[in-house]
């Protein structure tokens, strides 16, 4: 039996304690901004695309920093499991507030209790918030 594996990229926007999140139609659980990385795509670039298609927001390349790249179970059914490139960066100031958008919904979600949290995705409580607690981010 072969494992399918999801090769994404995602952005964790801080803005203080917070993270951005996006919660896709048709579901409960709540995921950082991002998405597959498609045929000769870097993760980088993946991540910088699908900032402004989900987002509506522009951001530079070196305004994204690598977190790490994290191996998590599939949320969904097409996949066994996900290897997601995860980049930080602060939410610009000068951004407006998201947008509304058609799939999905977006919220600021408090990392210092988000772990008592069931819609929270397994990538950002088992990985993403590790990282940040070894860089001192919260």
């Amino acid at each position: 039996m072969q494992v399918k594996i999801f090769e994404l990229a995602a952005v964790a926007f801080l803005r203080g304690h917070e993270v951005l999140n996006v919660r896709k139609s048709g579901t409960d659980h709540v995921i950082l901004p991002g998405g597959k990385i498609e045929a000769g795509e870097s993760p980088l670039d993946c991540a910088v695309r699908e900032t402004r298609e989900e987002l509506g927001l522009r951001v530079e390349r070196a305004e994204l920093s690598r977190l790490g790249t994290f191996t998590a179970a599939a949320a969904n059914h097409d996949a066994d499991a996900i290897h997601c490139t995860v980049f930080l960066a602060d939410w610009p100031r000068s951004a407006t507030a998201v947008p509304d958008h058609e799939i999905a919904d977006y919220e600021w979600t408090d990392l210092l209790n988000c772990r008592e949290d069931p819609r929270q995705a397994p990538l950002l409580i088992d990985h993403v918030l590790p990282a940040l607690e070894a860089r001192g981010l919260i």
